[in-house]
């Protein structure tokens, strides 16, 4: 229907032409009807008369056509406005029921089982009806395991930019990640070139869509969780305002229900085969009690299942260093080596307490120093994925799955599964850690039990010995008639019987303190050599059928010690020699300088030490049990109480040994400044 005119102005014009031709139309039809009646008007009127009648007629009916104008004009326009707010409204009813038609076919097409695709698939269709045919339309799903998006649909010019590709959440720009990730509120950008600081920054950070003239990011939120956003990009300044990216978040509240479903489901079915990996990873962690064996297993098992070309797993007191103590590659991939590695991946993992994923090393700001990037490159790292596995808040390993051929893009369910089997591993850990506790407390209860034991029959066969002596001597002084002689004689007899009584309690009671640390160290400078002289000529009246031979380095000098200690450490060497020597033998005493320390040698040509005793020998009660030995004498404290002390004083000590052929005992010491002295002089003379 065409639309009626709107000037006042037309319509005045118009009704004084139209008036102006009726009424000289009907004067000139009156004129000649006058003419053929024969009527005719009085000579003396000279038609003056006449012409003022005309006149007045003609302005009055002008008038009358002018009122008309202003009527016509003004129910024309009232039409008009009818016809204009009819035709609105109807146009606006026909937007209305398109866009609910577009919503109701939305929700009609999410209502069935769908994956993502076809729910983006589906949504990009609906939502391109209520906006401009160049705008382009990208759907993207958020993965909060991975803390990533990943793009599932997109239509428009641009779309190619943005198809298949996942985007890290801290890559994002930064207004969206704050605006849209953490505050799930919507960004418009009407009009790009408003704020050129913002949308250059923008660009820099997401160059796909540094093209775009208005922008908007809108959140998918279902049941308080995101699931997604939608990227719009228009051509044009004004394409995108807050009013025409309604439609989009009315469609945005039905999409999101739908992927959040999807994802449940997604989810569910990756659970239910991540559960029978895990659960199958775990029989076989579980099959096992030792630690390496399980760390081994699991490794294998979930490297080959990931599909990577490296596994490794370090230990280490703390993140800072890292040892490598197994390590699993594919055919052809250069091993990283067994021991102390620098693993920045690795590291950062064990440092956060949380897993890692780099998609790409090389892209990844977080390594972009160029000693860390250096280090990762000689690895031969691209993607890598690692774990730190903790057990009781203590950091116990770390585990990374590399990929040294290509760029990895980590699913949600590559993340899930390394998580479970982290927590699956570090249970089984704990497990075999504890039962190895207990195996060892029960090893330590036997050993305590066998010393115990030990204890006793040694107590109680070196107790009753000097006991039986006293006891004897002196019923013998009580009963009989002695001489003075026989009387001092008995004496001597008890005398020394309770002084090997006392030894005995006092090296119990100096071995608990030492053990216990209670003991303490009276340091002074003393001469290593004149300690080892005193304790052989003390020993040589107790010993004539062992000689004793001594072999000083004058250049050993002084050593910081304690002197009676020291002394009591030779004491106990040179008797454990003339002892375990039954048929005699020549005892060889040497010192020598090695470095920053004084090294001891007693050597003697006795029965000798099995090879499994020459450890257990410095264990409290410690003895070798043979027919050739059981009848020695000693309480097995005398070589726990040489270690002690030589451990109090920084030093060490061991035993070399052959059965038949005799012992050897080397006893180190560190040289202190008093030494260096001697050292010195002895050089200079």
């Amino acid at each position: 229907m065409r639309k009626l005119p709107r000037s006042l102005r037309l319509y005045v014009a118009a009704s004084t032409l139209y008036a102006a031709l009726i009424f000289f139309a009907v004067q000139f039809i009156y004129t000649i009807e006058l003419a053929q009646s024969g009527i005719f008007i009085a000579r003396r009127d000279t038609g003056d008369l006449l012409s003022s009648i005309q006149l007045v007629s003609f302005i009055v009916w002008l008038g009358v056509s002018l009122i008309a104008a202003v009527v016509m004009h003004r129910l024309a326009s009232a039409l008009a406005g009818a016809k204009s707010a009819e035709a609105d409204a109807k146009t606006s009813e026909e937007q209305k029921d398109h866009e609910l038609g577009s919503i109701f076919g939305l929700s009609s097409a999410l209502a069935g089982p769908l994956d993502l695709e076809q729910i983006g698939g589906f949504f990009v269709a609906a939502v391109r009806g209520s906006l401009p045919l160049d705008m382009t339309i990208v759907l993207i799903v958020y993965d909060d395991v991975l803390e990533a998006f990943r793009t599932v649909a997109a239509d428009g010019p641009r779309a190619q930019d943005l198809k298949g590709r996942s985007y890290s959440a801290v890559t994002l720009p930064a207004i969206v990640r704050v605006r849209v990730i953490d505050h799930r509120q919507s960004l418009v950008i009407s009009d790009t070139s408003t704020n050129k600081a913002l949308w250059t920054k923008v660009s820099e950070e997401m160059p796909a869509v540094s093209g775009a003239r208005s922008f908007a990011a809108l959140p998918l939120v279902s049941r308080e969780r995101l699931v997604g956003a939608l990227l719009l990009l228009g051509e044009r300044a004004g394409d995108l305002t807050p009013d025409k990216a309604q439609m989009p978040v009315i469609m945005g509240q039905y999409v999101a229900g739908s992927i959040h479903s999807a994802l449940s489901v997604k989810e569910a079915e990756a659970r239910a085969e991540r559960e029978t990996l895990v659960n199958r990873i775990a029989q076989r962690a579980r099959g096992s009690l030792n630690p390496d064996e399980i760390l081994h297993a699991t490794v294998d098992e979930l490297a080959k299942v990931l599909g990577v070309t490296r596994a490794v797993v370090a230990t280490g007191d703390s993140e800072a260093k890292l040892d490598v103590i197994y390590e699993w590659a594919t055919e052809g991939v250069p091993p990283v080596g067994l021991g102390p590695q620098d693993l920045p991946v690795s590291r950062l993992a064990a440092r956060l307490g949380r897993t890692v994923f780099v998609t790409d090393v090389r892209e990844d700001h977080r390594f972009s120093e160029p000693k860390t990037a250096s280090t990762l490159a000689k690895l031969g790292v691209i993607a890598i994925a690692a774990t730190p596995v903790r057990i009781g808040g203590r950091f116990a390993a770390s585990l990374g799955f590399v990929h040294t051929d290509r760029a990895r893009e980590w699913t949600a369910d590559d993340a899930r599964l390394i998580e479970s089997v982290a927590q699956e591993l570090r249970g089984a850990i704990a497990a075999a850690e504890a039962f190895e506790q207990q195996r060892e407390a029960v090893v330590e209860l036997e050993r305590l039990n066998r010393a115990k034991s030990d204890f006793v029959s040694i107590v109680s066969h070196e107790f009753r010995t000097p006991l039986t002596g006293i006891q004897g001597f002196s019923e013998m002084m009580q009963s009989e008639d002695l001489t003075l002689e026989e009387m001092r004689e008995y004496a001597g007899d008890i005398n020394k019987d309770a002084h090997r009584l006392n030894r005995m309690i006092t090296e119990m009671l100096d071995l608990d303190k030492m053990e216990s640390g209670r003991m303490e160290l009276h340091r002074e400078p003393v001469d290593l050599n004149a300690i080892v002289s005193e304790a052989a000529d003390r020993m040589r009246p107790n010993a004539p059928r062992h000689p004793i031979s001594l072999r000083l380095d004058p250049l050993v000098g002084e050593v910081s010690g304690d002197r009676d200690k020291l002394t009591q450490v030779m004491a106990n060497l040179l008797s454990n020699a003339v002892k375990y020597s039954p048929d005699g033998g020549e005892i060889v005493v040497s010192t020598r300088v090695e470095g920053n320390a004084a090294h001891v040698v007693v050597r003697d040509h006795g029965m000798g030490i099995p090879k499994g005793a020459l450890e257990t020998i410095f264990e409290r009660y410690g003895r070798v049990e043979s027919l050739a030995t059981r009848h020695i004498q000693g309480t097995g404290l005398g070589l726990p109480i040489v270690r002690q002390i030589v451990q109090l004083h920084g030093g060490a000590v061991w035993v070399e040994s052959a059965v038949g052929e005799g012992s050897v005992f080397h006893v180190t010491l560190p040289r202190g400044g008093a030494a260096t002295r001697a050292e010195a002089a002895a050089a200079a003379s």
